[in-house]
């Protein structure tokens, strides 16, 4: 039951920052609004078909849904993953270019900074 509310949470988060309502992921997932909000309580267990809906209504993996325990890194990866996923196929190349030459630029910073990589660049 506890693995249902964290898959819950993470449902209703990722919903949150997509600036959805309820029942618009409801809408847009092809669901009713009950099963919207008894999944995000942790009281229903979403099938694989609606899992999958919100995956791709809020640019979720479905590891990042169903692999509740995923390191950290693994889960940003993922991340990454759907936010290129997410882009028109014409935009992927620039996205790619893009975060290619921030990785360089932040890999620089760091070290001319003589920063610490295991310290979280955003604390500073």
């Amino acid at each position: 039951m506890e693995l249902l509310k964290e898959l819950g949470r993470r449902i209703q988060k990722a919903r949150k920052e997509k600036g959805l309502t309820q029942q618009e992921l409801a809408d847009l997932s092809h669901v009713s609004l009950k099963h919207v909000q008894g999944c995000e309580r942790g009281v229903k267990n979403p099938s694989f078909e609606v899992l999958r809906a919100f995956g791709k209504v809020l640019n979720l993996s479905l590891d990042s849904l169903m692999n509740l325990d995923l390191p950290e890194d693994e889960q940003a990866a993922n991340d990454m993953r759907q936010l290129y996923l997410s882009c028109p196929p014409a935009a992927r190349k620039v996205l790619l270019n893009s975060t290619r030459a921030l990785a360089d630029e932040l890999k620089e910073m760091v070290q001319t900074a003589g920063v610490d990589p295991d310290e979280h660049l955003e604390d500073k």
